[in-house]
């Protein structure tokens, strides 16, 4: 880990941060969390959680800012992602 990640966000641009991760790994960490909490198995939860958040940090390293919107794109169908004026994923061409 570099020591850039671990600075005080200096521009208004910057992602937002909890804790030393960025928002959208810190919130994959607290969903592995809680339902590890909920299942009964809290330590198995943040040990799947720190698992899940590094995995997921270490795929989006040097991606695009909106990797996980990106992500949702592609493998989640338009009615749960939320992206309304876009076309499906699974059309590949567009015709007009």
């Amino acid at each position: 880990m570099n020591d850039a990640s671990l600075d005080i966000p200096r521009r208004l641009n910057d992602a937002p941060r909890m804790f030393w991760w960025e928002i959208d790994v810190a919130l994959i960490f607290l969903g592995a969390v809680l339902a590890g909490m909920l299942a009964g198995f809290f330590m198995t939860g943040f040990a799947l959680g720190v698992l899940l958040a590094w995995s997921f940090g270490k795929a989006k390293s040097g991606e695009h800012p909106a990797f996980a919107l990106h992500l949702l794109y592609w493998h989640l169908p338009a009615q749960i992602s939320g992206l309304k004026r876009t076309p499906p994923s699974h059309q590949r061409q567009l015709l007009g």
